[in-house]
């Protein structure tokens, strides 16, 4: 399950309110739940459930298969509600959603997203607390989307997801930037589960939206957005023609951090058009950008890609560098940016299966195992460690 061993223990404050939530979502009682788990094929009593909300108990992982079945979300989503305690000693002190959600932008500008989530957290819950009315949902609905971004970034895509549809749900009360906000995160989430077909749809329509409202900036990430969607689905060329357009229209509006992440994106493309020698300068251009500007994450990107560049040079001393370096920078402030490990350890692997390195293939691969449980995205990697692993278990 990835969550702490206490929390499972002693049960988790955190869960049990998610849970209450979900619960009062739906309408249900105790004993509505109840006979709905009954109904999927499991047996919560309510005494029970009450004990898991009040975070007396930990469920057991058939008790949370059933209630994910009840409440219509993935198990992995308690996992992650648990994983997010290791942030609420970050929660600042303020119950001014205005500072908070400022405070929130400024983490996320700087990589500290544990900080943000806990900063949009804090305002979500502050806001709830206030009367009902036009100018609160409007706001409430402005910082939804931003706690999605965090969530987004910490790797917990099923609960960002969660977030985004729940703002969308009142569209009324959305400015038509906050819409296309909404729009284009439901599409990056969308790609990093795969699904480039639903991805690619709505990033159109935000792209649209954003055109037909003079959004420069996030008509700039649409293009963007549907520039990774090509390139997930190896249409380098297509991919590298949407990053040019997506670029231009940055430069139109000054935005220089994401004007970083589409050198990345041109230069991977170069390189899996095998255009390595350039795309290898555009990345280590990006990857200087990125450490002028101090932005973590992109670093450890630009330097995880460069890795993977060497590697199908077959420069091993090179790409073990860059993974080296990129593993320094996806660690942080007790975030651990999964993704960008994953990639990293997998090339590990490959390395050493390829220098018939046993000790550094068995430490790689158990990194792998660790990493997959956190990890929610999909991307070719991803799918080549899982079907290996469904074959040994077949072999098994």
């Amino acid at each position: 399950m990835g969550s702490q061993a206490a929390a499972k223990l002693k049960g988790s404050t955190r869960l049990g309110n998610y849970l209450r939530k979900l619960r009062s979502g739906y309408g249900y009682s105790l004993r509505r739940v109840e006979e709905r788990a009954r109904a999927e094929g499991g047996e919560i009593d309510n005494s029970q459930l009450s004990r898991y909300e009040k975070g007396v108990c930990y469920p057991s992982f058939d008790k949370l298969r059933v209630l994910a079945s009840v409440f219509n979300v993935s198990i992995q989503s308690f996992s992650d509600i648990v994983d997010l305690e290791a942030f609420e000693e970050l929660t600042p002190d303020t119950n001014d959603p205005n500072e908070l959600n400022e405070r929130g932008n400024e983490a996320m500008k700087a990589g500290n997203h544990g900080i943000a989530f806990a900063c949009f957290e804090r305002a979500i819950d502050v806001l709830l607390e206030r009367r009902n009315d036009i100018q609160r949902n409007r706001q409430l609905g402005k910082i939804r989307v931003n706690q999605a971004s965090a969530l987004t970034r910490l790797g917990k895509l099923s609960l960002a997801e969660q977030e985004l549809r729940t703002a969308l749900r009142s569209p009324k009360h959305l400015d038509e930037t906050t819409r296309v906000r909404a729009l284009l995160s439901l599409a990056n989430i969308h790609a990093d589960l795969g699904d480039t077909v639903l991805s690619e749809i709505e990033a159109e329509k935000a792209s649209i939206m954003a055109n037909q409202h003079s959004l420069v900036r996030l008509e700039a990430m649409a293009r963007h957005t549907l520039a990774r969607v090509l390139a997930d689905q190896q249409n380098f060329a297509g991919a590298v023609d949407a990053f040019r357009e997506a670029a231009h229209l940055y430069t139109n509006c000054g935005e220089s951090f994401e004007a970083v992440k589409v050198r990345v994106g041109i230069g991977t493309c170069y390189v899996d058009l095998g255009k390595t020698r350039e795309g290898v300068r555009m990345l280590r251009t990006a990857l200087s950008e990125a450490k002028q500007a101090g932005h973590r994450r992109l670093q450890a990107f630009a330097w995880s890609n460069l890795g993977q560049a060497y590697y199908r040079q077959e420069d091993c001393e090179r790409a073990r560098g860059c993974f080296r370096e990129s593993d320094a920078l996806a660690l942080y402030n007790n975030e651990k940016q999964a993704d960008i490990l994953f990639l990293n350890a997998y090339y590990e692997w490959r390395m050493a299966a390829d220098s018939d390195n046993p000790t550094r293939e068995r430490i790689a691969f158990g990194r792998l195992k660790a990493l997959r449980s956190d990890l929610e995205r999909r991307f070719p990697e991803v799918e080549a460690f899982d079907r290996h692993l469904e074959r040994g278990y077949r072999r098994a």
